[in-house]
């Protein structure tokens, strides 16, 4: 994973606690959240036996990880014989330069992309750009932004965070458009991003999208839409180039159709998306107006970056279990009060700090794990069973792993020493019985500071032992 110097999760406790003390973007998210997962309630209560399909969705991903070399080999057997070149990328450098010199090889000028999280995680438009191609996100919340010069905030809505007033005041700045009012609606917003977009689409020499699932028994690539612009952006440009990470691969169409009757309702409350693409090659000789239907040329990239790594830890591989609902950022009240941007990765809420922590340096994201109150809310909430709160508990086990600090030596040192336990606790409470003066002892460590600082602690309680014997000679008495 790619991140620039100041959109990193190494600033995730000063950027989480600024987004906690913006009230305005709190009410946004919190209109949005509960607006997903009101739709996402209303479509599982009308989910006939849907535990049942909640178990083969999670079997069907339980049993592509088990095999996932052998179905990954099957996967570029049967694409090829499709007529798809498959490329493999080790991390995200090399899976830049793969895609850059196809564009390069196909002298692509416009670059049309469809909503591509494993874009984000590459930071594939940079590279394609560095090309000498205009580069252009077709997703409306994408294309957001794009414009605003922002990575994405949400996995499923990108834009989230921003208001619909945040995006007319957008295109009145970045389209040209000076009569638009913070008061159009969002079907004209939406009008004006096509007019924008639907030039680029007929102009676009190269197409690139991510990939929900592909299918090894077909060789094909899956991809599930409402905006129409993935279908565009994979059947007018000549060549369509799909980047999948290496987990998104299921054994067979029925598993594939398994996940597909979970993953849009649980991700935007609908039993179907508005669009279903199930790509297998490029366009064939013999069709009928061959010309027109879909690209001469097409390429998956199976991008690593990591991720094999994790599939080798027999706990945290279960986060590779994850078809990206978004439900567990919905549902999550850390996601509710800080939004996306504050974790400082383009995978943000619960899934994100899992994905995050195992795919960048320990360094660089050892305080997301401890950014979860553990309610679990993510966790009933995943429609395939994926534990969050386990695994940021092993995640924090991991971080805190090797030589204590001095806090840690001390705090063992009583613990295993019962007298010495009396006798600081007894101090403590002769000196600061209300705790008060805790936060500026010399030497604390600044984390320790800051959360007592924050907080209002109980006095410090007599003993058990002096309370009983108290009330004995009460009693006696």
């Amino acid at each position: 994973m790619v991140l620039t110097d100041t959109f990193t999760p190494r600033n995730f406790r000063g950027q989480s606690h600024l987004a906690a003390r913006d009230a305005r973007l709190r009410a946004i998210l919190d209109h949005a959240t509960r607006y997903f997962m009101t739709k996402r309630g209303v479509a599982l209560e009308a989910f006939a036996d849907r535990e049942d399909h909640f178990g083969r969705a999670r079997v069907a991903r339980l049993a592509a990880l088990s095999r996932l070399p052998e179905l990954l080999e099957r996967l570029e057997r049967n694409a090829t014989a499709a007529g798809t070149r498959v490329h493999w990328a080790r991390d995200a450098a090399q899976a830049r330069e793969i895609v850059a010199g196809i564009a390069r090889d196909c002298g692509a000028k416009v670059v049309v992309k469809g909503k591509s999280m494993v874009s984000e995680e590459i930071a594939l438009n940079p590279a394609l750009e560095a090309t000498g191609a205009e580069v252009w996100e077709t997703d409306l919340g994408e294309f957001i932004v794009q414009l605003a010069q922002e990575p994405p905030s949400h996995i499923i809505a990108p834009c989230i965070h921003m208001s619909r007033a945040d995006v007319a005041a957008l295109f009145r700045e970045k389209l040209g458009l000076a009569d638009l009012a913070d008061a159009a609606s969002i079907p004209e917003l939406t009008l004006l991003a096509r007019r924008a977009l639907r030039e680029k689409f007929l102009a676009a020499d190269l197409g690139v999208t991510g990939v929900n699932m592909a299918v090894a028994e077909t060789g094909s690539v899956v991809l599930v839409e409402n905006e129409g612009n993935i279908r565009m952006s994979t059947t007018c440009p000549p060549v369509h180039v799909a980047i999948m990470s290496l987990e998104k691969v299921a054994a067979t169409l029925e598993d594939a159709a398994d996940l597909l009757r979970v993953l849009p309702r649980s991700a935007t409350g609908q039993r179907m998306s508005s669009y279903v693409s199930v790509l297998t090659g490029p366009r064939r000789t013999e069709e009928p107006n061959v010309e027109l239907d879909g690209p001469r040329e097409t390429h998956l990239v199976i991008l690593d970056n990591g991720r094999a790594e994790v599939l080798a830890d027999p706990v945290l591989r279960e986060a590779l279990l994850c078809f990206r609902c978004g439900a567990c950022l919905n549902s999550c009240p850390v996601y509710q009060t800080v939004g996306g941007h504050a974790y400082g990765s383009v995978y943000s809420g619960p899934i994100g700090t899992l994905l995050s922590s195992l795919l960048l340096p320990t360094e660089d994201t050892r305080d997301l794990p401890f950014g979860c109150t553990l309610c679990g809310a993510c966790k009933k909430t995943c429609p395939l069973g994926i534990d969050h709160p386990k695994l940021m508990l092993r995640l924090r086990e991991r971080v805190c792993a090797g030589s204590p600090g001095l806090a840690g030596v001390a705090h063992a040192f009583l613990a295993l020493h019962p007298l010495a336990y009396r006798l600081a606790v007894g101090a403590a409470r002769a000196v600061d019985p209300g705790l008060n003066l805790l936060p500026r002892l010399p030497g604390l460590p600044v984390g320790l500071a800051s959360f007592v600082d924050s907080r209002q602690p109980p006095r410090l309680k007599t003993p058990f032992s002096a309370q009983l014997r108290r009330s004995r000679k009460k009693g006696g008495a």
